[in-house]
């Protein structure tokens, strides 16, 4: 029996936080704050002492921008964060908005709260955990953690009167306005667990926005180009107000739209109405939910039974309530989704259904399971996972204002054929326990009878491999990489271009490059590679060198769901083996790639 007093529940949003309020004999009821349910979960450093969060934050950005961390969630690896000149715990990031959240209780009401009940996302480990119970215990009584999913799918059965008999799963379809997520939960004698989850943290209704703004920009900005370009990088305080109410435009237009068929949105500075119909919104969206529903299908198709269990879906998260969301799914799944009038406030007022001891993944209390391991913050210094031995010759090097991690990549022809990004993980319950993500330290065992070139090689007068002149496109890579000290088998990469010069230039280009992945343990790792890349280059004995590296672009590592690291493409060299016959050709140390001819 629960005691006398109010629960409180928490989702801590990537973009928005929402709270719910439960007082004994009323019904549950989210907090305002100015006015919305949705607090935004940015955290701006003024040039007090005090931390702002929510449209405080916000206002206070448009004068301090590089004191404000817009989505404090994301930074749950990165032990600190600098904000203007203050370096800031991660803990006490997350803390302010939660500290928010206490003081707007205290206005509405004069009863001690006795519960917390604090939401996170599925994949998150015992370490991510750790961070967020401990930010929460800063300011909030008794704290209980309940995956975010789990809460969800309570919300649906028992406030929304879903039907999903014990023993059948659901979908548990999260697109909020930062990061989607999806998962599968099966109902139990005792509530909802986890089987399985998978998500996209460069995925929201803020993608959503920024093509309703890009279509703005290719409308209008061609009238008075240095106007639109005052809009699109603003640089004075009065700028970036205009460009934060063009945001706040097309957003505020893009959700009349779920209930009408046009609208108009302003246009600041222009002083001009911009008209969007629903139509031309859900081509806009097309792409962004078209990414959700694949992995949507990625993740059933996982499942041992290919989701043939899974009776229901439910829709949470604002940007769920598009109509086209509802739409795909259906046409995907042949389910038709379980949709609420308010999607943002399904993860709160889920979380307070959830009975003690059913929150981690539905499992246990926290610290109870094994959790899934993630990651905490890298402490080797740059270049420390780089691989030994005989190893491809890119690799990544990170030192960004929050974390430094590493990356170490294949032969030139890949940078992909062993890129590995080198962050923490835990890869059992105890959160101390460190180990790197790194590349293998020999060769890939079947690479040991890889075939050399029988002859010498026709070359260029800059020293170039005749055969390698022209363009090609990666097929395939595989390399191993440790995981818990174990090595693991990665694959994919396909898609890169790389264009080979006679004169001694080589070019990579990323931007179609597949993701890299591989399972360990049930969990999926991946990683991406996007920008470009060029140096010098010449070919002697079977080996090829480069020099002069230029480099634009991102790796990024994701465990699971959840955004692990990212690091700037910044390339080191080492010589690295190939063969080239005819239109195919192979790189190979501690990975292998294969690449096709097309020009």
């Amino acid at each position: 029996m629960r005691g006398a007093g109010a629960r409180l529940g928490i989702d801590f949003g990537t973009y928005n936080t929402v709270a719910v309020l439960a007082q004994a004999g009323r019904e549950p009821r989210p907090l305002l704050f100015d006015g919305s349910p949705l607090l935004r979960s940015a955290v701006c450093a003024d040039t007090g002492a005090r931390l702002l969060v929510g449209q405080d934050a916000l206002h206070t950005a448009l004068s301090l921008p590089q004191s404000c961390e817009p989505y404090p969630k994301r930074c749950v690896d990165e032990g600190t964060v600098l904000l203007g000149d203050r370096e800031m715990p991660v803990e006490e990031l997350f803390a302010a908005p939660l500290r928010r959240v206490a003081s707007e209780v205290r206005l509405v009401t004069t009863e001690p709260v006795t519960e917390a009940v604090l939401t996170f996302p599925a994949a998150w480990g015992a370490h991510r955990r750790g961070i967020l119970l401990a930010a929460a215990n800063r300011v909030l009584p008794t704290v209980r953690l309940v995956a975010e999913p789990v809460a969800a799918a309570n919300f649906f059965v028992e406030v929304a009167g879903r039907d999903l008999p014990v023993g059948r799963c659901a979908v548990v379809y999260d697109f909020g306005a930062g990061t989607f997520d999806v998962t599968v939960v099966r109902r139990t004698a005792g509530g909802f667990e986890v089987l399985a989850t998978e998500g996209l943290a460069d995925c929201g209704g803020l993608d959503v926005d920024a093509a309703v703004v890009d279509r703005i920009g290719a409308t209008i900005g061609s009238r008075d180009g240095a106007l639109w370009a005052r809009l699109a990088s603003p640089e004075t305080t009065s700028d970036r107000r205009a460009r934060q109410q063009l945001w706040t435009n097309a957003r505020a237009g893009k959700e009349m739209l779920t209930r009408n068929t046009t609208t108009l949105i302003h246009v600041p500075l222009f002083d001009v109405d911009m008209p969007l119909g629903r139509e031309e919104l859900e081509e806009l969206a097309a792409p962004v939910v078209a990414r959700t529903v694949a992995t949507t299908r990625t993740l059933l198709d996982r499942l041992d039974d290919g989701g043939s269990t899974v009776a229901a879906v439910f829709l949470s998260g604002g940007s769920s309530r598009m109509p086209a969301v509802a739409t795909a799914l259906h046409r995907a799944l042949e389910i038709a989704p379980s949709v609420v009038e308010q999607p943002e406030l399904v993860v709160a007022e889920g979380s307070l259904r959830v009975p003690s001891g059913g929150g981690v993944g539905g499992a246990g209390p926290v610290g109870a399971t094994a959790p899934l391991p993630d990651a905490g913050q890298p402490s080797s210094p740059a270049g420390a996972g780089t691989p030994a031995g005989r190893s491809g010759r890119w690799a990544a090097l990170s030192r960004s204002r929050r974390v430094r991690v590493t990356a170490a990549a294949g032969a030139v022809a890949g940078i992909l054929a062993a890129a590995t990004v080198a962050a923490a993980v835990t890869g059992d319950d105890d959160p101390g326990r460190r180990t790197k993500l790194a590349g293998a330290a020999s060769a890939t065992p079947t690479d040991s009878g890889s075939p050399r070139p029988s002859a010498t090689p026709t070359v260029t007068a800059a020293g170039v491999d005749a055969c390698m002149v022209g363009s090609w496109r990666s097929v395939s890579s595989q390399s191993f990489k440790k995981i818990d000290n174990q090595e693991v088998l990665f694959t994919g990469a396909a898609g890169t271009i790389q264009t080979y010069s006679a004169d001694g230039r080589v070019t990579l280009n990323f931007g179609r490059t597949t993701d890299e992945t591989a399972t360990y343990r049930g969990v999926r790792w991946r990683e991406r590679t996007r920008g470009n890349a060029s140096a010098n280059v010449y070919h002697r004995n079977g080996m090829e060198y480069v020099s002069n590296v230029r480099a634009k672009g991102t790796i990024v590592l994701y465990r699971g769901s959840s955004r692990n690291a990212s690091v700037p493409l910044s390339l080191v060299l080492e010589p690295s083996e190939y063969v080239c016959t005819g239109d195919t050709m192979r790189f190979f140390g501690a990975g292998t790639s294969e690449w096709t001819r097309i020009r």
